[in-house]
């Protein structure tokens, strides 16, 4: 009885023992999994309103203002100069603090000193203006404004740190006339040849108008936010909402309010995997060659087979000729059969390697036989964006008669709209790889072959798609996997570099 007792106790002892090891913390090996290191698109952000970014703004204006003892409208245009950057202020204002307000055109340059010039001669109306201020009765002084070419008491006159002056009225007419233009935080003075600020402080002394001030501030505030690098204003029509991230980067920013997706780094349509120099550069080319394209724009093809007029009218490129029931792809027109599992052929571009022999003339005709193969497959995928959305639209409508028939719920079809919308997200980005590898040169085997792998597994999940409601549940949802994993892995590898 003894041995068992201790025999329960030896075995509660070692019990322990492996609880306490399989609960260490300390000896746990388990890694932990970095989010970006994951996920390509792995992005922190946040999405603010005008009083949040203005409150943001605000704290390092009266940091600087206190620290350099300098008013806090003069902080922000130094901020504003050096992209916000509060210790580049600091250190720039104590190591020269006139050479930073003339860089930032605060104040005037001092004017170059020649050795044959002893005396200064002043021949500007300004300078000519400030010096004729003349006695009138009861001891007032007057000036000559020479902008209106008037004769004014002095109290009514503003001169800059340039020291031009001039009326209160004419630098009234001039700050409206600027804000009418969409100036504010580069507003000059009026003298010719002097591109010294005008201070924030005066222009909303001097203007009386409600409006204009609203106005005023309005732009000035988008030029501080387009300024600051951490701060991008969401591109969606008439949203306020502005964008703050530390990671800048081309990477994908969604707006909380109206759903507009973009890249953070140049503000325009998401792009990955083609960086921001190399899109822009697609889209002013797209442009140009626009009417050189057109032809290609047309929905209808012939069926290689029958030779009946096919129209397509979903996103899929695996056609069925409705009359012969030949499969084939829609954009090389060849079998569909033949593009197989392992390579999808009709992605690449096959150059001429004689090419550079060739004439003149046969290297413009390459040229754009090479551009026009790319722009077809980035049309293509943009038309077939359009048309999935219209097949889901399509699918909510069945699905809504079934739920209404009792034949399941919402949350049975839920992963067909699932589906839906990868699709949607691999059928993007595969529409931006190929302006990417239109411009590409290096590792440009490898990219064509995953490239090819990411479209073929596409093609599969939009046929399954649009036959959702009679394919397998299991069956979609692997190809689901198989989709988003190549996405993923095209991405991780030729993800634009964030320099």
């Amino acid at each position: 009885m003894a041995d068992q007792e201790s025999d329960m106790e030896y075995s509660s002892d070692n019990d322990y023992e492996f609880e306490d090891y399989y609960n260490s913390g300390e000896d746990c090996d388990i890694e932990q999994i970095d989010p970006k290191r994951a996920d390509p698109e792995y992005f922190v952000y946040e999405c603010l309103n005008v009083e949040e970014v203005e409150k943001l703004m605000n704290e390092p204006v009266e940091k600087l203002s206190t620290q350099l003892q300098i008013t806090p409208s003069l902080a922000k245009v130094l901020l504003h100069e050096t992209r916000w950057d509060t210790a580049e202020v600091i250190e720039r204002y104590r190591n020269n603090a006139s050479h930073l307000l003339v860089s930032a055109r605060i104040k005037a340059a001092p004017p170059p000193v020649t050795a044959t010039t002893t005396t200064t001669t002043t021949t500007t109306a300004a300078a000519v203006a400030s010096t004729t201020a003349t006695n009138v009765s009861g001891g007032y002084r007057t000036q000559l404004c020479p902008v209106c070419v008037t004769v004014q008491m002095t109290d009514k006159f503003h001169r800059l740190s340039c020291a031009h002056s001039f009326c209160r009225d004419c630098w009234a007419m001039h700050f409206e006339i600027q804000i009418g233009q969409g100036i504010s935080t580069q507003i000059e003075c009026m003298e010719q040849r002097c591109d010294v600020r005008v201070p924030e402080d005066l222009v909303l002394n001097l203007l009386n108008r409600p409006v204009l001030r609203d106005k005023y501030q309005q732009f000035a505030f988008a030029d501080y936010v387009k300024s600051h690098p951490e701060l991008r204003f969401c591109p969606g029509p008439n949203c306020q909402i502005i964008i703050r991230s530390q990671d800048i980067s081309p990477k994908k920013a969604c707006c909380k309010v109206c759903k507009t997706m973009f890249c953070f780094r140049c503000g325009t349509d998401y792009h990955a995997p083609t960086d921001c120099q190399i899109i822009r550069k697609w889209l002013t080319k797209c442009a140009d060659d626009s009417e050189t394209a057109n032809y290609i724009s047309a929905h209808t093809k012939d069926c290689p087979k029958c030779h009946i007029c096919i129209e397509k009218n979903g996103g899929c490129n695996h056609m069925q000729c409705f009359n012969c029931k030949h499969d084939f792809c829609w954009m090389c027109l060849g079998d569909w059969k033949a593009h197989g599992s392992e390579y999808y052929e009709c992605s690449r571009y096959k150059e001429n390697p004689n090419i550079a022999h060739e004439s003149v003339h046969a290297q413009a005709r390459e040229a754009l036989k090479k551009y026009l193969h790319y722009y077809e497959r980035w049309e293509n995928h943009s038309k077939s964006l359009q048309l999935e959305q219209q097949t889901l639209d399509r699918m909510k409508t069945r699905i809504n008669e079934k739920v209404m028939k009792g034949l399941g719920t919402w949350i049975d079809w839920q992963h067909l709209f699932d589906a839906a919308a990868l699709l949607a997200k691999c059928r993007y980005t595969l529409q931006y790889t190929y302006p990417y590898a239109y411009y590409m040169e290096s590792r440009k085997e490898l990219f064509e072959y995953q490239q090819a792998q990411l479209e073929a597994e596409i093609e599969n999940l939009s046929w399954k798609v649009e036959r959702a409601e009679t394919t397998d549940r299991g069956e979609l949802e692997n190809q689901m996997d198989i989709a988003e994993k190549r996405r993923t892995t095209l991405l991780k590898d030729f993800f634009p570099n964030e320099a």
